[in-house]
């Protein structure tokens, strides 16, 4: 019985090592995945910024008009997927400026990728000086680069009014 309780006792301690060492092995492994698991995070993390610094979510929508048009343009209110997002009131000088080839920037702004409307309500004068105003919508598809929108306003001198023709760049 003297002989069996020291390996009795040895059977213990190495069965305590092994239950240690499997304790400190299940906890090397957890640390393992915590480590991979915030290298995983860090790495998401710094794609997020880069696509948040380098990635332009930028669009800018632009407005011309035809060159020496009879029609007198007013004001603009813009809307993107049914929020306001500018207003522009015309002074003589400023419309006589889009008149002579000028473009003006209306709105520059972040928007998200994917599909959207721009909604333009457009108030003037037709060539006898009587007010009009007319709405016109645009469905454009944003991508991961900048996105520039030309609102062109062309005369439509059989209806005594504008009418509203879209050009489109896409910058990477």
């Amino acid at each position: 019985m003297k002989v069996l309780l020291p390996v009795f006792g040895a059977l213990v301690v190495s069965l305590g090592a092994v239950a240690h060492a499997a304790t400190d092995d299940g906890l090397s492994e957890q640390i393992r995945q915590l480590k991979s698991e915030a290298l995983d995070l860090n790495r998401d993390l710094t794609l997020l910024e880069r696509e948040l610094l380098y990635a332009s979510p930028q669009t800018s929508i632009f407005v011309s008009v035809d060159v020496g048009t009879p029609i007198r343009l007013v004001d603009i209110n813009l809307t993107i997927d049914g929020e306001h997002v500018g207003y522009h009131f015309y002074s003589d000088q400023e419309f006589e400026a889009l008149t002579k080839g000028g473009i003006q920037r209306l709105y520059t702004g972040n928007l998200t990728s994917g599909r959207h409307v721009l909604e333009a309500t457009i108030t003037g004068y037709d060539p006898q000086g009587k007010d009009y105003q007319k709405t016109t919508t645009h469905t454009f598809t944003k991508g991961a680069g900048r996105k520039m929108l030309e609102m062109q306003v062309v005369d439509d001198l059989n209806n005594q009014q504008h009418k509203f023709e879209f050009r489109e760049w896409n910058q990477q």
